[in-house]
């Protein structure tokens, strides 16, 4: 049965869920996406790109979604790589960090620190939620009368 991508989102999930990790960082810091359509991407390579990784994609894409796919590569028109994208949005968030004046105290106060993460509250929620051990209903519980 064919599987149908119906952005180039999915085609990057894709990838991510075949777990195929030298094409997804290929695919994000080498492809500069120009046109999508289910079964069909033109790109531009970066500077950076793999000779082959239009081939590759191509093939791998057949392979797993059980479709054929004609992935070309043309010389101009492409959008900003996933990676320059993510990088962007980080850099704007320490630019935004930096002119908090709570920052801006830490800052002065401890010279040399760095900003090494930012993550919104909702970010760190979800991983606290992820690390927090599940009750356990069956448990002993050596303070309490038998």
């Amino acid at each position: 049965p064919e599987m149908l991508l119906v952005s180039f989102a999915q085609v990057v999930e894709l990838i991510r869920e075949k777990r195929d990790m030298k094409l997804l960082f290929e695919v994000e810091h080498g492809l500069k996406l120009v046109r999508y359509s289910p079964g069909r991407i033109e790109f531009e390579p970066a500077p950076n790109a793999a000779r082959d990784l239009a081939a590759r994609l191509g093939q791998r894409l057949q392979g797993w979604t059980g479709a054929r796919w004609g992935v070309s590569v043309v010389s101009e028109g492409g959008a900003p790589t996933i990676g320059e994208t993510q990088n962007a949005g980080r850099l704007q968030a320490e630019a935004e960090a930096q002119q908090n004046p709570l920052v801006q105290a830490v800052m002065l106060a401890f010279p040399g620190a760095k900003i090494t993460e930012i993550r919104s509250a909702e970010a760190m929620a979800a991983s606290a939620a992820i690390e927090a051990l599940p009750e356990v209903e069956e448990e002993w519980d050596p303070f309490e009368d038998s």
